[in-house]
């Protein structure tokens, strides 16, 4: 019985399930129509493969992509041959303007954050400030 109860216990916590990367991918519209297409089109190449989501209207052109895999890149999905009209194949790279890795950039982030807060903690110990509960911008 507590060999039962060990080894579920162990397996739970070995059994975090990888949620998978999320790529922005950003296309420059003079290009797009340059090229006589659009992200809804460049979107059909990629959504047999991964989780898509195209968006176009006032702002720039993007697609969101999520890959289930945790060994892509962004280098790695710029490499990826796509479908851009009915007579053109090319990779992503080619005619993406910036493919954004999410994921790094959100962990980038917290890093940042993270040592902005203990040099602000640290500046108000040595002056005896008492520390804010929430930041104010």
């Amino acid at each position: 019985m507590v060999t039962i109860l060990f080894v579920s216990l162990v397996s739970s916590g070995f059994s975090k399930d990888f949620e998978g990367r999320t790529f922005l991918i950003i296309f420059n519209k003079s290009e797009l129509k340059a090229n006589k297409t659009s992200t809804s089109y460049i979107e059909l190449s990629l959504n047999n493969i991964f989780s898509t989501r195209s968006y176009s209207g006032n702002s720039d052109a993007a697609i969101i992509v999520k890959v289930p895999y945790e060994n892509i890149d962004a280098c790695q999905l710029a490499d990826f041959f796509i479908r851009i009209n009915a007579d053109k194949v090319s990779s992503l790279g080619e005619i993406a303007y910036q493919i954004i890795d999410l994921d790094e950039s959100k962990s980038t982030y917290q890093f940042l954050l993270n040592t902005l807060e203990a040099k602000t903690v640290d500046k108000n110990k040595k002056s005896g400030k008492p520390l804010k509960a929430t930041p104010t911008p």
